[in-house]
């Protein structure tokens, strides 16, 4: 009953939230604008990847076009429509996450820890504001069921889910290194096959359907400047990662246009340390079948990708913050997760709002110092031995 409790006071809280607030103020520092305008390109009939190229991989951009295609029929098609339809949807994806949250909770720190990491969550503001400025909480919620099916013994769910993010955001393919880890041969080569499948014959279809706008849409996700990172500050891009204007959408050759300055340090020479310490961290955990452990493991695989990753987007808090506090001792990992989102609240969107880029060189360095103490404390949870891991 008191589950039941938490997940229907953060549903009703988030809801209130959407029908109290005017759609233009509570998307104010967001994304949602944006989407908007290319969700309206499909009133001529345009399509992501087959009339315009999109920097987004597919499942998003669809699902947008046919909730502004909805406001349509149900209303007058207006942003405070969309919004509504978006919002609820966001809203429903992050749900299910706490659900799952809660579950994974359960399995890994027990019935109480569960309830409180629950209240936790609930009352965090990163997620809360981020489900009315992005679409994060669907790569969120695939994360979570993808770790909730692969902990309860059903692996071929656990793939597809991985499958479908990798549709999503490129992120969820990161919980494979940890079956690749924990399974043996035969179940995590048939678990890789089936996320390989799930993710790459929708690509097919699309690759065929629209041509160079789909190869433009992929190339672009490879192409963009480094931005809002330690790699942005050595090439002194001080900027967000956006874009452009929608309306260049149309135009293929914006999809590569370099937008800021090259990187000084060699793509290869970053990936190869990234990737030798990720060898490493692979070769030296120990999971031995502990879903606390590998839950943990796939938390330090992610921390070392935003670490290796040339950009940062602030809502990428939202999927690495449940998985944080499930792996981590609660004081602890609730000390991380205030600390990253007063600096990443900080930077935006209070600095870059305002055109204070230049601040760009204060919150990157304590984001990044803060990722990296993060790792050095997963990776000690990771090698603990049992009785360190049955510690709360």
């Amino acid at each position: 009953m008191k589950r039941k409790t938490v997940l229907l006071l953060f549903l009703a809280f988030r809801l209130m939230t959407l029908l109290t607030f005017r759609a233009e103020d509570l998307t104010l520092f967001g994304d949602y604008q944006y989407y908007y305008q290319l969700a309206s390109f499909s009133d001529q009939g345009d399509l992501p990847f087959i009339d315009y190229w999109s920097e987004h991989l597919p499942v998003f951009p669809f699902l947008s076009v046919g909730l502004y295609q909805l406001s349509r029929l149900l209303s007058d098609g207006s942003y405070q429509a969309y919004v509504y339809l978006l919002g609820t949807v966001m809203i429903l994806f992050e749900f299910t996450a706490l659900r799952l949250f809660m579950n994974l909770a359960e399995r890994t720190w027990g019935e109480e820890r569960a309830l409180q990491l629950g209240w936790t969550y609930s009352l965090l503001f990163i997620p809360f504001i981020f489900t009315f400025w992005t679409f994060e909480a669907m790569t969120s919620c695939l994360i979570l069921a993808s770790l909730w099916l692969l902990v309860s013994g059903r692996e071929r769910s656990s793939a597809v889910a991985v499958g479908a993010g990798a549709l999503t955001k490129l992120v969820p393919v990161l919980v494979v290194p940890s079956v690749i880890r924990d399974r043996p041969f035969r179940c995590w080569l048939r678990y890789a096959v089936i996320v390989f499948l799930v993710a790459t014959v929708p690509v097919g279809i699309l690759l065929a359907a629209g041509g160079p706008y789909a190869i433009a849409s992929f190339r672009s996700i490879l192409s963009r400047p480094s931005y809002e990172t330690i790699w942005a500050l050595i090439d002194g891009n001080l900027t967000t990662g956006l874009l452009g204007p929608a309306a260049e959408r149309f135009d293929v050759s914006t999809a590569g246009a370099l937008r800021g300055n090259p990187a000084r340090i060699p793509g290869w020479l970053r990936t190869s340390l990234f990737g030798l310490i990720g060898l490493y961290v692979f070769w030296r955990a120990e999971l031995k079948e502990s879903p606390r452990r590998l839950v943990s493991f796939v938390c330090l695989t992610v921390v070392l990708f935003l670490l290796w990753s040339k950009g940062w987007s602030p809502q990428w808090q939202v999927f690495l913050f449940p998985l944080v506090l499930l792996s981590l001792p609660y004081q602890r990992a609730l000390l991380f997760v205030m600390t990253l989102s007063a600096v990443n609240l900080a930077e935006w969107p209070v600095l870059l709002s305002r055109g204070l880029n230049e601040w760009l060189y204060v919150t990157v360095l304590l984001r990044t110092g803060l990722l990296i103490l993060l790792g050095f404390s997963l990776w000690r949870h990771v090698r603990a031995r049992d009785g360190a891991d049955r510690r709360t």
